[in-house]
């Protein structure tokens, strides 16, 4: 068992990193270069990381902490500190925004795929390369395995696994014919069923999901 600090403690480790960080580089550029400053630029781009890592209320409090901390480094180099620290403001609005994208997209994958798992037909979800990555229970029924004994396992074997005594059922499958199988189910010797693709991209992967539809 991996053990994993909570998120809190995740959290403030970071931003502890990050305020350091800034720190150092504002410190380094002020002593070589006079007036410049980097300190808003580098809080913008760190609100981006915990924006990538973390859920809306933790951006939100990292922004008002790393625009206190922007001010506080330029104030004395900087010829306008305050319009310059409200840039980590606008920036951390925009870093918030966009942690509650990613926060709903998440929502909505999560609720989609338990409406896949609950659905009553065979499916399987593949990659390009035939490669399996998802397994409907019903399928993992019918085949009479597990879910683990299934994934990563080409698509053309499980399909053909079903019937191991049929010939051609590989070229049946690719036209998406009628495929006569005898799965392991109680008082049924033959079932037919259809395959049916469905083209769907998941994370600019191109993904093909397989339906079994009883005829």
């Amino acid at each position: 068992m991996i053990f994993r600090l909570p998120k809190e403690v995740r959290f403030f480790f970071l931003l502890f990193f990050l305020t350091i960080a800034i720190w150092g580089v504002e410190e380094a550029v002020t002593r070589w270069l006079g007036d410049q400053t980097l300190a808003p630029l580098l809080s913008v781009i760190s609100l981006g990381l915990i924006a990538a890592r973390f859920s809306q209320p933790f951006v939100l409090t990292a922004t008002i902490l790393l625009c206190l901390l922007s001010y506080w480094l330029i104030q004395d180099a900087s010829k306008y500190p305050l319009i310059r620290s409200l840039t980590v403001l606008i920036g951390g609005v925009i870093a918030s925004w966009a942690s509650a994208q990613k926060e709903r997209l998440g929502r909505q994958a999560q609720e989609f795929e338990a409406v896949l798992m609950n659905l009553p037909l065979p499916w399987i979800l593949c990659d390009s390369n035939n490669k399996t990555l998802r397994i409907s229970p019903a399928f993992a029924s019918l085949a009479g395995k597990t879910l683990e004994e299934l994934v990563g396992a080409p698509r053309f074997s499980l399909l053909a696994s079903l019937d191991p005594h049929s010939t051609g059922i590989s070229s049946s499958i690719a036209r998406s014919e009628l495929l006569q199988i005898h799965p392991f189910l109680p008082n049924r010797s033959t079932t037919i069923f259809r395959a049916i693709y469905v083209p769907v991209l998941i994370q600019n992967n191109h993904c093909l999901l397989t339906i079994l539809k009883e005829a």
